[in-house]
Protein backbone atom coordinates (compact mmCIF):
# COMPACT_ATOMS: atom_id res chain seq x y z
CA UNK A 1 0.00 0.00 0.00
CA UNK A 2 1.45 3.43 -0.92
CA UNK A 3 2.67 5.66 1.85
CA UNK A 4 0.29 8.57 2.52
CA UNK A 5 1.07 12.27 2.87
CA UNK A 6 0.53 13.50 6.42
CA UNK A 7 -2.46 15.79 6.98
CA UNK A 8 -0.12 18.63 7.90
CA UNK A 9 1.86 18.43 4.66
CA UNK A 10 4.00 21.50 4.14
CA UNK A 11 2.49 22.06 0.70
CA UNK A 12 -1.00 22.37 2.15
CA UNK A 13 -2.71 19.78 -0.05
CA UNK A 14 -3.62 17.67 2.98
CA UNK A 15 -3.93 13.95 3.44
CA UNK A 16 -5.17 11.17 1.24
CA UNK A 17 -2.51 11.36 -1.48
CA UNK A 18 0.16 8.79 -2.07
CA UNK A 19 3.67 10.15 -1.68
CA UNK A 20 4.77 11.39 -5.08
CA UNK A 21 1.21 12.10 -6.28
CA UNK A 22 1.09 15.64 -4.94
CA UNK A 23 0.85 18.13 -7.81
CA UNK A 24 1.85 21.12 -5.68
CA UNK A 25 5.42 21.24 -7.10
CA UNK A 26 3.84 21.98 -10.51
CA UNK A 27 2.11 25.12 -9.21
CA UNK A 28 4.84 27.62 -10.23
CA UNK A 29 5.02 26.35 -13.82
CA UNK A 30 1.22 26.18 -14.03
CA UNK A 31 0.99 29.80 -12.90
CA UNK A 32 3.63 30.82 -15.43
CA UNK A 33 2.13 29.08 -18.45
CA UNK A 34 -1.32 30.26 -17.36
CA UNK A 35 -0.29 33.89 -17.80
CA UNK A 36 -1.49 35.68 -20.90
CA UNK A 37 0.62 35.01 -24.02
CA UNK A 38 2.94 32.49 -22.31
CA UNK A 39 1.60 29.42 -24.11
CA UNK A 40 1.39 31.32 -27.38
CA UNK A 41 5.03 32.33 -27.07
CA UNK A 42 6.14 28.80 -26.24
CA UNK A 43 4.15 27.44 -29.17
CA UNK A 44 5.54 29.99 -31.64
CA UNK A 45 9.12 29.46 -30.52
CA UNK A 46 8.64 25.69 -30.50
CA UNK A 47 7.36 25.53 -34.07
CA UNK A 48 9.87 27.99 -35.53
CA UNK A 49 13.08 27.08 -33.70
CA UNK A 50 14.41 30.59 -33.16
CA UNK A 51 12.24 33.67 -33.46
CA UNK A 52 12.99 37.37 -33.43
CA UNK A 53 11.17 39.76 -31.11
CA UNK A 54 9.43 41.59 -33.97
CA UNK A 55 8.03 38.35 -35.39
CA UNK A 56 6.71 37.34 -31.98
CA UNK A 57 5.04 40.71 -31.57
CA UNK A 58 3.41 40.60 -35.00
CA UNK A 59 2.22 37.00 -34.61
CA UNK A 60 0.65 37.58 -31.19
CA UNK A 61 -1.48 40.50 -32.36
CA UNK A 62 -2.53 43.01 -29.71
CA UNK A 63 0.25 42.35 -27.22
CA UNK A 64 1.97 45.49 -25.93
CA UNK A 65 5.75 45.74 -26.00
CA UNK A 66 5.92 45.87 -22.21
CA UNK A 67 3.73 42.78 -21.78
CA UNK A 68 5.70 40.85 -24.40
CA UNK A 69 9.02 41.82 -22.83
CA UNK A 70 7.76 40.86 -19.36
CA UNK A 71 6.46 37.48 -20.51
CA UNK A 72 9.67 36.70 -22.39
CA UNK A 73 11.66 37.63 -19.28
CA UNK A 74 9.43 35.36 -17.16
CA UNK A 75 9.99 32.43 -19.52
CA UNK A 76 13.73 33.10 -19.62
CA UNK A 77 13.96 33.26 -15.81
CA UNK A 78 12.11 29.94 -15.62
CA UNK A 79 14.73 28.40 -17.90
CA UNK A 80 12.24 27.64 -20.69
CA UNK A 81 13.64 29.97 -23.35
CA UNK A 82 17.04 31.41 -24.16
CA UNK A 83 17.59 34.95 -25.41
CA UNK A 84 20.46 35.43 -27.84
CA UNK A 85 21.71 38.92 -28.70
CA UNK A 86 23.73 39.11 -31.90
CA UNK A 87 26.31 41.94 -31.90
CA UNK A 88 25.10 43.71 -35.01
CA UNK A 89 23.88 47.24 -35.63
CA UNK A 90 21.05 47.37 -34.75
CA UNK A 91 21.30 44.44 -32.31
CA UNK A 92 19.42 41.33 -33.43
CA UNK A 93 17.68 39.42 -30.64
CA UNK A 94 16.41 35.87 -31.09
CA UNK A 95 14.56 33.55 -28.76
CA UNK A 96 14.73 29.76 -28.72
CA UNK A 97 13.67 26.94 -26.44
CA UNK A 98 16.02 25.45 -23.89
CA UNK A 99 16.04 21.67 -23.39
CA UNK A 100 13.70 22.23 -20.43
CA UNK A 101 11.39 24.31 -22.65
CA UNK A 102 11.36 21.60 -25.33
CA UNK A 103 10.50 19.03 -22.67
CA UNK A 104 7.63 21.16 -21.36
CA UNK A 105 6.28 21.69 -24.89
CA UNK A 106 6.45 17.94 -25.49
CA UNK A 107 4.54 17.23 -22.27
CA UNK A 108 1.91 19.86 -23.08
CA UNK A 109 1.49 18.54 -26.63
CA UNK A 110 1.04 15.01 -25.29
CA UNK A 111 -1.46 16.32 -22.72
CA UNK A 112 -3.50 18.04 -25.44
CA UNK A 113 -3.43 14.97 -27.70
CA UNK A 114 -4.67 12.77 -24.87
CA UNK A 115 -7.45 15.24 -24.15
CA UNK A 116 -8.58 15.19 -27.78
CA UNK A 117 -8.51 11.40 -27.99
CA UNK A 118 -10.79 11.06 -24.94
CA UNK A 119 -13.71 12.82 -26.63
Amino acid sequence: MPERVKAAASCGCGSGLAVGDCLCPATPVAKLIGRRYALGLLSLISTRGTVRYTELRSRLGNVSSSTLAARLADLERAGLIVRTVHPTTPPRVEYGLTPRGRELCSVLTDFLRRGRSDR
